[in-house]
């Protein structure tokens, strides 16, 4: 396809490369020659290729039309041409190319409405069909354009509508005005047909660029702008703003329980309300706002406003949508959570942005929902640091730069290991002083969890599979995040990982954290019932804590339960502490094989967990994490020492 580039010269092609006898309108170019005297061979032929070169090269349609106007009034002396194109997203006939039309008249027909009494342009485009006015002053058809005519001395019409060959749909009109009365020759109107013919190639051509670049700028259930366009107008708008320095707010609106609403109703109802509640946002915010969705049920908005008056914006939008919205044979209160923050002032990017008013969003969820949380400066520092973080982990990631600890779990009587648990830890610079923590709950907020827990359960099994002496009859524990287990892929890719180490699944145990997000009967009860069913081990991780509680224990296949430190702390010490604990090895008792305290630091701990029955222990009191070639030696010394 050709790039468009201005040209000093109205016709340009040269005749190399033309091959036998070219026809035109379905005449031989010599027919045409004898039968309309103005034309010779190279203009017939040199007309017709600019034409099919403007339209191959991406020219602007009102160039291309320009020309084909242009070309039409030397062909037939004495007509002055004009093309208008049909715009359907308003119903009217604007501007398009011209002959020789002045200015003037080509402001005075854009938009024109087709109609059965609108001229002959109007009323071509209006019934689809050719309409030929031979005198103006007698014909009905321009009873209300009279005074038109006078002034740009326009006597006969003929006019013919531009039809798309895709769907018949109407694109325009090509329109050929004389000074004095009378009616085309069949070869004039040859000729017209011809030039109607490339004026509808050409405008067809538009029309289709038009609709993909709409497509590939839009969010096809809303309508409104989607991602694309907000990475190619969002640093415009921001840019002008920022040197212009009006106010700008960069807005995230994040709808609040739309889950449960297409949980409960189905996708194809969600898809009808974010259409309704894009609806009302366009309603809500001014025309000049830059709207787009930016995910499932997510919207960003550009406000050239303060912050104050944005909140104000928003505050409107609250009210069109807290108006019931009908959907699936039910009412729908619809409300949202929205992150703000100042474009203006600042020199961070669209991404950085963006990320701060989502994290802003967030938090507004988290505070109970529909409700705002505006950005500042210190809050908008902290969450590209995050976002930096968040980058230098994928990278880390992808360079391998995974290097898991080991922290053993012992029989407390002895302190002789019965399993270890794999523990996450980067050998990277960059992450040198951030807790891990920290790291983790960046790994979840940007999906980089279900690779970390991937790349776990595969370390798992290559340190089984590369010392299995050393490790031999012990379990390798690994957390595994609810956010990993509703990932329908995980099973399969623990099993892969089984099999490209030739590992049994008993070996290695999940750790099961994020329970309060567990949902004890959905799919990630699913993925934990399929891996037992493999010959995975089990382990509730923190109980205890409020979340893991008997009602997992209750609904899962669960071997081990894990103490949480806050309970061992001050365990030595008769009080609260010591009765809880004994409260939860009751529990766990009944319900599971085996029983850890994690957090156990001091030798009193240990004496005081053993005497309330506590058979397995983990902290610091044994062993810190450790790197997995020092883990090997761990376990060789304490065999040693059992011998």
């Amino acid at each position: 396809m050709g790039v468009w580039t201005e040209s000093t010269t109205e016709i340009g092609v040269p005749m190399s490369g033309l091959v036998g006898r070219p026809t035109w309108a379905g005449l031989e170019v010599d027919d045409f020659m004898r039968r309309l005297p103005g034309l010779t061979p190279q203009l017939v032929l040199e007309i017709q290729n600019r034409v099919l070169e403007l339209i191959a090269c991406n020219a602007p349609l009102d160039v291309t039309l320009g020309a084909i106007s242009r070309f039409a009034e030397r062909c037939i002396p004495g007509m002055m041409a004009s093309v208008l194109y049909f715009d359907p997203s308003v119903g009217a006939l604007k501007r398009g190319g011209y002959g020789s039309m002045p200015s003037s008249f080509v402001d005075i027909v854009d938009g024109l409405v087709p109609g059965p009494s609108m001229g002959s342009c109007g009323t071509a485009a209006f019934l689809q069909k050719r309409i030929i006015s031979e005198d103006v002053e007698t014909d009905p058809l321009w009873a209300n354009f009279l005074e038109l005519c006078h002034n740009y001395n326009i006597r006969s019409a003929w006019s013919s509508p531009l039809v798309s060959g895709r769907d018949s749909s109407l694109l325009g009109v090509f329109g050929m005005y004389h000074p004095t009365v009378r009616k085309p020759s069949d070869d004039e109107l040859a000729v017209v047909d011809h030039f109607t013919h490339l004026a509808s190639i050409a405008a067809e051509r538009h029309r289709v660029d038009t609709e993909q670049s709409h497509r590939a700028s839009h969010d096809a259930v809303t309508e409104v702008g989607n991602r694309h366009q907000l990475s190619q107008e969002g640093p415009r708008v921001l840019a002008q703003r920022r040197a212009s320095g009006g106010p700008l707010t960069l807005v995230f609106i994040d709808l609040d329980r739309f889950k449960s609403f297409n949980d409960v109703f189905g996708h194809v109802a969600g898809d009808v309300l974010l259409r309704k509640v894009s609806n009302r946002l366009n309603t809500g915010l001014a025309p000049h706002d830059l709207l787009v969705r930016f995910g499932g049920d997510e919207f960003i908005a550009f406000l050239p406003l303060t912050v104050e008056d944005s909140l104000a914006r928003l505050a409107h939008v609250r009210e069109l949508l807290r108006t019931s919205v009908d959907i699936a044979e039910t009412r729908a209160q619809v409300t949202f959570s929205a992150g703000l923050i100042e474009c203006v002032g600042s020199d961070a990017t669209l991404d950085a942005l963006v990320f701060a008013v989502d994290e802003a969003a967030r938090n507004a969820k988290d505070l109970g929902g529909d409700r705002d949380v505006v950005a500042d400066a210190v809050q908008s520092a902290e969450v590209q640091r995050k976002r930096s973080l968040s980058l230098d982990l994928a990278d880390a990631l992808e360079r391998g730069r995974v290097d898991p600890h080991m922290q053993p779990i012992v029989r407390i009587e002895d302190g002789f290991p019965q399993s270890f648990e794999l523990l996450f830890r980067l050998n990277d610079p960059r992450f040198v002083g951030v807790p891990i923590p920290e790291i983790i709950r960046i790994s979840e907020e940007s999906g980089l969890i279900h690779r970390i827990g991937v790349e776990m359960i595969r370390a798992a099994c290559r340190i089984l599979a590369e010392s299995p002496g050393d490790f031999a009859g012990i379990t390798i524990n690994v957390n595994v995040s609810v956010h990993q287990l509703m990932r329908s892929e995980f099973v399969a890719q623990c099993a892969e990982a089984l099999a490209d180490y030739h590992i049994e699944a008993g070996q290695l145990c999940v750790e099961l954290t994020e329970s309060r997000l567990l949902d004890s009967a959905g799919p990630a009860r699913d993925t934990l019932l399929a891996l037992k069913a493999m010959g995975f081990r089990l382990a509730l991780d923190d109980f205890g804590t409020g979340y893991a509680s008997l009602t997992y224990l209750q609904s899962l296949p669960v071997d081990y339960i894990k103490v949480d430190k806050s309970f061992v702390d001050q365990v030595e010490h008769a009080g609260r502490n010591r009765s809880l604990c004994t409260a939860l090895l009751s529990m766990g008792r009944a319900c599971v094989t085996g029983i850890v305290a994690e957090g156990v630091e001091t030798e009193e701990q240990a004496r005081a967990l053993l005497e309330l029955g506590y058979p397995l222990g983990q902290g610091f009191l044994w062993s810190r994490p450790m790197h997995a070639i020092a883990a090997r030696r761990w376990m060789r010394e304490a065999r040693a020492r059992a011998a």
